[in-house]
């Protein structure tokens, strides 16, 4: 298996498309003629309708129903938060700083959570960027957020991201976060002071947490989930804990919650998602159960495109989404950094058709590309033995296998220890060993290879014939491939301090919501390929402005 790839190549190779999404649809085999939708297709979560309503909390929520005679203990702070990635960190240790008491949940074992392993961070209008001239203009990329969304994301939750992610960066970084922008504009990635590439969680998040060690009004607490939140007259005054002593009373005066999504929470996601959620993979760590989010909503916060999925590339099952297997068959052609050369492979249903355009890849529509997948049963991607040839040896792959850390042969080893890589010496056999019908699949394979060698005939799908890759030197291989996202990024409405949104329209009082428990930013899915990074960048915003709000609201800022 290969090391981790850093997303923040997909960034410096992806372009920026345009707004509208194009999904696919569910067709039947019919490779000669225009496709045809089928109905059938339905939806779990009315996106539009829950952007502007109450909604009850969800009967997949995992809080628990606490009475106050089960409570062995009442603490008291100034401000409780809930979740140590980067939105909690940012919200936790800057709140501390500021003079505020502050008490740092974690639920898990591990400080920081999915964060540890994120990447990219778009930050607009930091010191760095000012001073060497590159100026961002925000109302021109408020307009882009809402046009991508078809303006059902929430405008004054966007501006808190673009107003704060430029100054939290600026904080962080002379808190000793070794993030650099470099040659990527407002990309922030994170290097070591050897000049490693590193991901966030040890160039941002462990600097962050070093300094929160220092400050003793920072008090965090491992394999403590907040359990409900206690409201009292329409405010948020606390929320209840478990720890070993069992359920206990945090009273504070504000409550910051960034507990990530609920992409580790099945029941949420078949309630939520608009594709069957057993067909996309989480990437993320446990954890992410949507309890901040379920928290929020029974305090009588407004749900925020409770659909949207931060979708990544597509993987081959069973394979991390950076495996050689999954990076030769499934990345844009153009995201093989740095050999950047090759074609897009042809994608087969569980009928042994055709569905999609392959050929759209390197614009970077994850959301397109995940649905599509996810829209159809079973996907196979087939390839054939010239293929492997080309990426398995060292002799064509140096460059690659230096970046990667990995060596030639790699792509063939994990070829055959993947069970779900079939091989054959026909295209009929491999029909056999996928399970579709041997005519179906003969025919769409001759149709797409003439197609692929420039006969000129109009593909259904739209496919560009000059990124098709003929399938002709047997043996052939089919890898059953996956749809995959990093995280959910639907949850609550958030002004322009993180405060949380209630259905009248007004913050919810003592009630801040950040990272990926806000939804502003969204209605449509995460905009992968034009503002990748804006996941981590809303979560350094979030938490920062809603500390620096909280701490107002006490008199500390």
């Amino acid at each position: 298996m290969a090391s981790d790839f850093s997303r923040r190549q997909f960034l410096t190779a992806g372009t920026a498309f345009g707004a509208t999404l194009g999904l696919a649809g569910l067709v039947g085999c019919a490779p000669k003629t225009a496709p045809q939708p089928q109905s059938g297709q339905t939806g779990t979560a009315d996106q539009g309708a829950a952007a502007t309503s109450a909604k009850a909390v969800s009967t997949s929520s995992r809080l628990i129903d606490v009475r106050e005679q089960e409570v062995v203990a009442t603490e008291e702070c100034d401000i409780v938060v809930c979740g140590s990635g980067t939105a909690g960190t940012y919200a936790a240790v800057r709140a501390a700083e500021l003079g505020a008491r502050v008490i740092w949940l974690e639920k898990t074992g591990m400080k920081g959570g999915t964060s540890t392993i994120a990447e990219g961070t778009l930050a607009y209008n930091t010191t760095e960027l000012m001073e060497a001239g590159m100026v961002t203009d925000l109302q021109a990329e408020f307009l882009g957020y809402m046009q991508w969304h078809n303006w059902g994301a929430y405008g004054p939750g966007i501006w808190c991201y673009l107003n704060n992610a430029g100054p939290a960066v600026d904080w962080a970084k002379t808190h000793g976060a070794k993030m650099y922008a470099g040659d990527y504009g407002s990309m922030y990635s994170c290097f070591s002071d050897e000049g490693a590439w590193i991901h966030n969680g040890e160039g941002m998040l462990q600097p962050l947490w070093a300094y929160g060690e220092t400050l003793s009004t920072l008090d965090f607490r491992l394999n403590t989930p907040a359990v409900n939140i206690i409201t009292e007259g329409g405010k948020v005054v606390g929320v209840y804990a478990k720890d070993e002593r069992g359920i206990i009373r945090i009273n504070a005066k504000a409550v910051v919650l960034a507990t990530g999504g609920f992409g580790k929470n099945p029941e949420m996601c078949a309630e939520r998602l608009r594709v069957p959620a057993e067909r996309v993979t989480f990437l993320g760590f446990d954890g992410q159960d949507g309890d901040g989010i379920n928290m929020a909503l029974a305090a009588g916060a407004v749900s925020q495109a409770p659909s949207s999925v931060m979708y990544g590339l597509s993987k081959i099952k069973d394979e991390s989404w950076s495996s050689m297997l999954s990076v030769f068959t499934q990345w844009p052609p153009s995201l093989r950094y740095p050999l950047e050369t090759g074609k897009t492979l042809p994608m087969v249903n569980e009928s042994g058709c055709r569905f999609y355009n392959e050929t759209l890849a390197d614009d970077c529509d994850t959301s397109r590309l995940n649905v599509a997948l996810a829209s159809q049963a079973k996907v196979f991607t087939l390839f054939d033995e010239r293929h492997v040839q080309t990426y398995e040896g060292e002799d064509k792959m140096n460059e690659f296998v230096t970046f990667m850390g990995v060596g030639g042969g790699e792509l063939r080893a994990s070829i055959e220890s993947n069970k779900n890589v079939y091989k054959a010496d026909t295209i009929e056999e491999l029909a056999d060993k996928i399970g579709v019908d041997r005519s179906a699949l003969a025919d769409t394979v001759a149709d797409y290879n003439a197609r692929a060698n420039g006969d000129g005939t109009p593909d259904p799908f739209g496919a560009d014939a000059s990124y098709m890759t003929p399938l002709e030197t047997a043996p052939f291989y089919a890898a059953q491939a996956e749809a995959c996202a990093y995280a959910t990024v639907g949850g609550i409405r958030g002004d322009e301090d993180s405060r949380a949104v209630g259905v009248d329209g007004k913050p919810v009082a003592g009630l801040f919501v950040c990272g990926i428990d806000n939804g502003s930013l969204q209605y449509n899915d995460y905009p992968y390929g034009l503002h990748g990074g804006s996941g981590q960048g809303s979560c350094c915003a979030t938490g920062f402005a809603a500390a620096n709000a909280a701490c107002k609201d006490l008199g500390l800022a």
